[in-house]
């Protein structure tokens, strides 16, 4: 049996794409284990699912906030990685640092320009120079990998034309399990919290469009939000298992990202805009970007001009009369997916 590890720097309390793929492979026969950091110490140590296992590690609680903390914190992480595999998927550029991971084949998967995470919230000198770091450690690893792969054509682009890295569009599209709406004027937002800016849009539109909202996930501005809106319906992380069960609450995602973020411009495409249309839920996002081109174009939701409270309540309102009964599957993606893979791994069965 493939014994296959898929390293994230986060918690992995969901990682949609990464658990995704991870189940591609484990439904494929492969013995797949996911290496994540618990930097909250608050996940459980082991987490196993059908097809693979999450093994989280903790080298000791890292403020959110902190880049520099957070570099120490990761490099501890990745240094207290070891064991022997047949294949290592990387996930993102701030995988790369050294660990004592052995194994014949790597993957590179982008599906985020890591590099610009420790400028979104402040552009302060020492987060420009650990941004440049980042770029430049990416760089000088574009060469160690069989294959890379991406999440969108306009990361795909960025990354070939910025670090000259030929990659894989392979879209965040999961099984569609279309199920009824409540129809209850809910809004859901169900990830990553780490924008204060849109989630008070979400909260004030919200409010306005009298729509009520349920916030699943963490990041480093859930205490901010809770404090600022102690009413909202706030569910704390949730796991993959548990995502059908919060989408049945809800009649909208909202995906509403600041346009000027160098990821947004770039092409980045919301996991959560996949997930809510596999559900037969609308999302809305925002409009004048790839993402929110992408959105109309598969007829997935409605957009709205980010820092608009009107444009997001009009966009609320017509959103919650959409009915999305179709949407593409995963299929496509995991047969090319898997295929590249099952290629790799061909080439070491005969060494």
């Amino acid at each position: 049996m493939v014994r296959i590890a898929m390293v994230v720097t986060n918690e992995c309390s969901p990682d949609p794409r990464v658990e995704r793929h991870a189940r591609w492979l484990g439904e494929s026969g492969h013995n797949v284990t996911i290496l994540a950091w618990d930097r909250s110490h608050s996940k459980d140590e082991k987490t196993q699912h059908e097809h693979y296992i999450i093994h989280r590690k903790r080298v000791g609680k890292r403020p959110s906030k902190s880049p520099l903390k957070i570099l120490i914190g990761k490099k501890k992480f990745l240094s207290c990685l070891e064991g022997n595999y047949d294949l290592i998927v990387y996930n993102d550029s701030d995988t790369l640092s050294k660990n004592s991971l052995q194994s014949k084949l790597e993957i590179l998967d982008l599906h985020d320009l890591a590099h610009v995470w420790p400028i979104m919230q402040r552009n302060s000198l020492p987060r420009r120079i650990l941004s440049s770091r980042m770029k430049k450690q990416l760089k000088n690893n574009r060469k160690r990998f069989q294959w890379s792969l991406t999440s969108s054509p306009g990361l795909k682009n960025y990354f070939t034309e910025e670090f000259g890295i030929e990659n894989t569009v392979i879209l965040n599209r999961r099984k569609t399990q279309i199920i009824p709406r409540p129809m209850t004027k809910t809004v859901g937002y169900f990830g990553r919290i780490r924008d204060l800016s849109s989630m008070k849009l979400l909260m004030n539109s919200a409010a306005q469009a009298n729509f009520n909202v349920i916030l699943a996930g963490d990041g480093p501005c859930t205490d901010e939000v809770l404090k600022l809106f102690p009413e909202v319906d706030y569910r704390g992380p949730f796991d993959e298992d548990e995502l059908k069960n919060l989408m049945a609450e809800i009649d909208i995602m909202y995906a509403m990202y600041n346009p000027e973020k160098e990821n947004i411009l770039r092409g980045a495409l919301p996991v959560k805009m996949f997930d809510a249309a596999a559900f037969g839920r609308p999302t809305i996002t925002t409009a004048g970007v790839p993402m929110g081109t992408f959105c109309i174009e598969e007829k997935m939701g409605v957009t709205a001009q980010f820092d608009n409270v009107q444009s997001i309540v009009e966009a609320l309102n017509k959103a919650y009369e959409m009915n999305i009964s179709e949407c593409k599957g995963e299929d496509v993606e995991r047969d090319i997916f898997l295929s590249h893979v099952e290629d790799l791994l061909t080439t070491i069965d005969h060494k």
